[in-house]
Order: structure tokens, then sequence, then C-alpha cells
């Protein structure tokens, strides 16, 4: 039997809050203590971060700690973005591996940490493990760590989110079994978890027919549909109200299908991308994807209206897939674009979610991207919010 717990905490105190959130978490999940756990905190929270661990461990008589900082945190009862805001879960099951880690490339000639990660993983024991994963938003490049998950002979099945701040200093906390640091990664490794299904949310909708793109100088797309990128880009922004090119430029973003033959530009099936730049002599669009003449993408309108729309199609998505089960637990990981800053009111995902799934333990952040692996394989999104599901 898996035992889950969560807790959460508002005190601004960082040893009190994980006091109580660990306590919290401890009694949901009828436990004495944990075989592993997962900590979250705010900005507000940071400076006193390996003091929380070390609390951590203390309350959970637990080694196998993972977790980082995000703009927000989230538990089933509350998102907390802008204050103090400390969440933990707790688990334990004897059907369940666990290992946590972390990892920082201490020197320039020292190992590099997708190295470290790569060791790490191949030196768990599991068929396909589950790993949550927490990497530094800010000095950390994820296309390097995707590359080497990519090869890794026990093929993990990775889900998780760029560590950040509230935005004010690029600076964030990743927390592991033994230390915490900041520009690396830390995460979980749990073995024997196989019974879960995963939905992401898209923050906007295509706006009109798919594009081809016809004509690319490197990342530059010249032209969509034999017309000037640009022009095509101004034309469905006016047609969408937007007066200025910079308000338009930050609520249309690009949307890449995963599967070029049959492209979708919905939930797990894209990843969307903001406008680069532009690109003045060939009046071209510069995007920070890699693309290629012959292949399409749609312009994607981003609004509240749309992702909470999106929100509520992705949870009927899951839904369906399990019926009336209600999951053991979840881990929702969640775009700092995206929460009270999105909406303009406070707990739309988290309530959403509880509404459609029932009650159950969940926690998660606000990261400054996302990381899941879908039938296409591992993807880095962004602008989403990633739901992972386990069933008993």
């Amino acid at each position: 039997m898996i035992q889950i717990g969560v807790g959460l905490s508002r005190q601004g105190d960082g040893i009190s809050a994980v006091q109580e959130a660990s306590r919290i978490a401890l009694a949901q999940a009828d436990l004495q203590n944990a075989d592993w756990a997962l900590v979250f905190l705010t900005t507000a929270h940071m400076p006193h971060a390996e003091e929380i661990r070390k609390t951590l461990e203390q309350e959970t008589q637990c080694k196998n700690i993972a977790g980082c900082s995000g703009a927000g945190i989230l538990t089933h009862e509350a998102e907390i973005t802008g204050r103090f805001g400390l969440a933990v879960m707790v688990g334990a099951g004897a059907e369940m591996e666990s290992k946590a880690f972390i990892h920082r490339q201490e020197y320039q000639d020292s190992p590099s940490v997708s190295q470290q990660l790569k060791e790490t993983l191949e030196s768990f024991d599991a068929p396909s493990p589950l790993v949550l994963l927490f990497v530094d938003s800010y000095n950390q490049w994820p296309y390097n760590i995707i590359n080497t998950l990519n090869y890794i002979r026990t093929k993990p099945v990775v889900f998780g989110a760029g560590a950040c701040d509230d935005g004010a200093q690029q600076h964030s906390i990743e927390i592991g079994p033994n230390s915490t640091v900041t520009d690396g990664v830390s995460g979980l490794c749990l073995g024997g978890v196989n019974n879960y299904v995963i939905g992401v949310t898209q923050s906007c909708t295509p706006i009109g027919e798919p594009l081809f793109i016809t004509k690319v100088e490197e990342n530059v797309i010249i032209t969509l549909d034999s017309y000037p990128a640009l022009e095509v880009f101004a034309t469905l922004a006016s047609n969408q109200g937007f007066e200025d090119f910079d308000t338009a430029a930050q609520q249309i973003l690009i949307g890449f299908p995963l599967d070029k033959d049959q492209p979708v530009f919905t939930g797990e099936s894209c990843v969307v991308r903001h406008l680069a730049g532009i690109d003045v002599s060939t009046q071209g669009l510069v995007v920070s994807e890699i693309v290629e003449e012959g292949g399409v993408l749609s312009l994607m309108l981003r609004s509240p209206i749309t992702a909470e729309h999106d929100l509520h199609e992705m949870l009927e998505r899951v839904k369906a897939a399990k019926g009336n089960e209600t999951p053991a637990f979840g881990i929702y990981l969640n775009c700092a674009a995206r929460g009270e800053a999105l909406y303009g009111r406070p707990n739309v995902d988290t309530e959403a979610i509880r509404d459609a799934l029932g009650e159950f333990p969940i926690i998660g952040f606000l990261g400054g991207f996302e990381l899941a692996t879908v039938p296409a394989g591992l993807q880095l999104y962004s602008y989403t919010g990633v739901l992972v599901l386990f069933y008993t």
C-alpha cells in the first residue's frame, strides 16, 4: 500500500513552516517517518533553504529529499505566489523504490551536471523509472539535459520543471538529500510506479488554420504560405484586435506540432514558443525552435480565457483515461506565467483539478519551464501545466 500525505504552510519563519507542513503531511499519510519527501518553497523562503532541508530531514527521518524554489507553490489546498509558502509531500510504500539526488558542476573541469545525472540515473536499478527533475532555470541549458536523458540505458520517464524565483533576482535553489545548491539539478527517482496518467494543458489556442513554412533561413521563418511571415503575423494580430506589435508578441505565440504528418495544436501534442524577434531585412520571424521548410505551425492566442478552457479540456481527457477512479496522489508542474498572474484570481488550476478529479494529495510549483515524457518523447514545454496522476 502506498501512503501519501501533503502539508502546506504559510508561516514566515522557514523552520516553523517546514515543521508545520511536515507534520500535516505525515499525519495525512498516517506515517511516523517517510521513505521519500518533496519540498517546494516560494522566493521568500529561499535564504533559509538549507535550514529548511535539515529540519525536513529531522521531521520525516528521511534522507530521500528533493525539491526546489519556485515563483509559487501549490497543493490540493491552495496556490501561493508573491508571499511565504512552503509545501511538503511525504510517501512510503513497500512496492515503491526511491532515490533522491542533487548535482552541481563545482569546477570548470568537473563532470558536467548532465554527466553526473546520467551516472545517477543509471545506478538506480529499476527499469524505466519515473524521475521527477528540478532544473535551475537560469544557468542550466535544458536541451543538454534532455539530450543526455534520451541516451540513458534505463530509459527513465521524466517529468519536471525549471526551478526559479519570482524573477526579481533570477536565482533558484535546488534541494537534495544532503545539500542545497544553486545552478544545479535535483530530483527523485521512483521505481515500481507503473500506473499513472499525464496531461499537458496549454495556455493558448490556435488562431485560424495551420500555416505552411515555405521559406527558412537558419532560425528565421521568411515566408508562411508563401507570404512574408511578418506580414502574416501582423495581419492575424490586427484581426485579434491588437493595436501594437509589442503587445501582440506577448500574447500571440507560435505552436509547433510534435507529429508533423498529423499536426495537432492542443495538449501534449505540440510545443509553444514565444516570438524571439523579427528580421527586418527579410520580413521574417525569429524563433527559438528548429524549423524546416515544408513543416507547419500555428499562431496561438494566449489569454486567461483560452488557458482556462484548455485546462478543463485536459482534465476531461485524463479523467476519461481512468473513469471515476480517484488518483492516489498527483504532481502538478505549472508555468510561472500561468496561475494568478494570468487569471487575475487565485487557485484556478487547483480548484479545477479538485472539481474534476476529486480530493487527493497533490503538490507542485510554478516554474520557468516544464518537462514531460509524452508519446513523442521527452519534451521541453513552456506556458503549460503538466499534471502527473498516480494510481494504486
